[in-house]
């Protein structure tokens, strides 16, 4: 796919999914705006609410234009299998309720997941946006996730999404990518006690594998660039495990 010249915005850029897109984007001739949330040319904490729109005029004034943007971006916080032995059995929201609910970490993860994606597209619309994809979380189909907070934050994806196709068609075209279990460095990072999980979540998966993140970033570049008739769609990249 050659996107010579496409100037793509890519949330989230620093590692795992978000790292591999923007590889993707780059060896396919983009010019990638890679966000992180602090350090580099792109610089935001996307929990604030003035930073999205002031993200979108940084990169406008770097390349003039912003022709697709991926909100990958994701604020997970709570980590509900760090100290579980028995990770295979444990719920992933079970930690929120034994720790207590947390307004803050609420809020936060509501900013970044879900508030973010809805600012970033529509400050990016009126400077030549054609395509948004966002990025969810399949788990969440299942009612599943690293905490609460992610669960709901992640899960409304698909009906932003949706929101997004209809507001801004047809100049934009938005789709939305609900990815499953990725080998990322995230996951690495883990650890032992998730080890038990991961394997469960395989052997429940059809495909019997994790997923690799060039093939999130493959599946990514379609959405934006493959086909300029598919809008307000959700696509499950899990190798079947919401099935």
């Amino acid at each position: 796919m050659d996107l010579s010249g496409k100037v793509t915005l890519v949330t989230g850029a620093a590692r795992g999914l978000g790292r591999a897109t923007a590889d993707a984007l780059s060896q396919a001739g983009a010019q990638v705006a890679a966000h992180q949330r602090a350090g580099g040319d792109f610089a935001a904490d996307l929990s604030r609410p003035e930073a999205a729109a002031a993200l979108v005029a940084a990169v406008v004034a770097r390349f003039g234009r912003i022709d697709f943007l991926v909100n990958n971006a994701a604020l997970t916080p709570a980590n509900a299998l760090r100290d579980a032995p028995d990770a295979a059995a444990a719920s992933f929201q079970r930690a929120d309720a034994e720790a207590g609910f947390d307004p803050a970490l609420f809020d936060a993860a509501i900013a970044v997941n879900l508030r973010a994606p809805l600012q970033l597209a529509l400050a990016a619309a009126p400077h030549g946006l054609e395509a948004v994809v966002n990025v969810g979380s399949g788990s969440t189909e299942r009612g599943d996730g690293s905490s609460a907070y992610f669960v709901l934050s992640k899960g409304a994806i698909p009906t932003l999404t949706r929101y997004l196709a209809r507001r801004l068609a047809p100049a934009v075209r938005v789709n939305a990518l609900m990815p499953g279990l990725f080998a990322t460095e995230q996951l690495a990072g883990r650890g032992a006690p998730f080890r038990p999980l991961q394997a469960e979540i395989i052997r429940r998966t059809p495909m019997g594998r994790l997923g690799k993140p060039e093939e999130a970033a493959e599946t990514i570049l379609f959405l934006l660039a493959g086909n300029t008739f598919i809008t307000g769609e959700v696509l499950f990249l899990d190798g079947g495990w919401h099935l």
